[in-house]
């Protein structure tokens, strides 16, 4: 949700019921701090110092929360952020000064760090900081939004329910596997980690993807096209298929949590996050 202006519930008086106000933001940057790392990761401090003076939000993950790196963010006047797994990490980033913390539960597709399921988590989390928080995992239509926001949270953060969306940039036969797959498509694996630096190497991938690497013979599925550069994808990498890939991107690592169960068609994400939005709305004034 990138649109500017402070948050409310549309109609009533300033007096109307209202949702915790979420991080309303212009584009951010995801960080890794690790020697190499999947998608937007940072490869070097340079980067990060980069990323601070280009972004409005830098959020690093999968790592413990490092006051030297939110330090250097914030010399930019840039938001720093934190994703999370456990309440320790939680108090940790607050603690080292992160603006804003993401709590991610293992519902959520992509890489893990962490063991613990979102609700609990989140539950323990809310109450013992005093920044905004964001719930991950698993989340993808507008009931969840509400719970969330009912449970403290200030927002939401949400990977697979846009996977299928019109300007995703997922190989088209990603896309469709995910709109054909249900919850319990998906699994936690450790076996896609080629690639992948941090002893912490599970993610939630679908079900059909893990099968097909684990029945592909050879070493390379395939190429990944980043720019002008083709760059080899080896079996149980930790590359997903995007729209450029070419060879066997079945046996790619298809990342998607269980909120593959809301996704049935590809439509604009703009009308994603108006129905979810106006779902939630619906649902709040309705619960209150």
């Amino acid at each position: 949700m990138n649109r500017p202006g402070p948050p409310r519930l549309a109609g009533g008086d300033p007096a109307s019921v209202r949702c915790p106000p979420p991080l309303w933001r212009r584009p951010s940057c995801r960080c890794a701090p690790a020697p190499r790392a999947p998608g937007v990761a940072i490869e070097s401090l340079g980067l990060v110092e980069t990323a601070a003076a280009g972004a409005s939000l830098v959020d690093f993950f999968h790592a413990t929360p490092d006051a030297g790196l939110v330090e250097m963010v914030h010399r930019h006047g840039t938001l720093a952020g934190w994703q999370v797994g456990s309440l320790e990490d939680a108090r940790l980033a607050a603690e080292v000064g992160c603006d804003v913390i993401v709590v991610r539960g293992i519902e959520g597709g992509g890489r893990m760090y962490g063991s613990e399921s979102l609700w609990p988590l989140l539950a323990e989390v809310v109450p013992a900081v005093d920044v905004p928080v964001l719930a991950a995992g698993g989340i993808g239509d507008a009931r969840g939004l509400a719970a969330a926001l009912a449970a403290g949270a200030a927002g939401v953060r949400m990977g697979t329910r846009f996977l299928a969306a019109v300007e995703s940039g997922a190989h088209p036969v990603y896309r469709d596997a995910v709109i054909a797959a249900a919850a319990t498509d998906t699994v936690l694996t450790g076996e896609f980690r080629s690639g992948w630096p941090h002893e912490q190497s599970s993610s939630r991938v679908l079900r059909s993807s893990l099968l097909a690497a684990q029945g592909f013979a050879g070493d390379i599925v395939g190429e990944l096209r980043i720019g002008p550069v083709s760059v080899a994808v080896p079996v149980f990498g930790i590359a997903m298929p995007l729209r450029e890939s070419t060879g066997t991107v079945e046996a790619m690592a298809m990342y998607a949590g269980e909120s593959v169960r809301f996704v049935r068609r590809s439509e604009p994400a703009a009308q994603i996050v108006r129905d979810i939005a106006e779902g939630a709305e619906a649902l709040l004034r309705a619960w209150c």
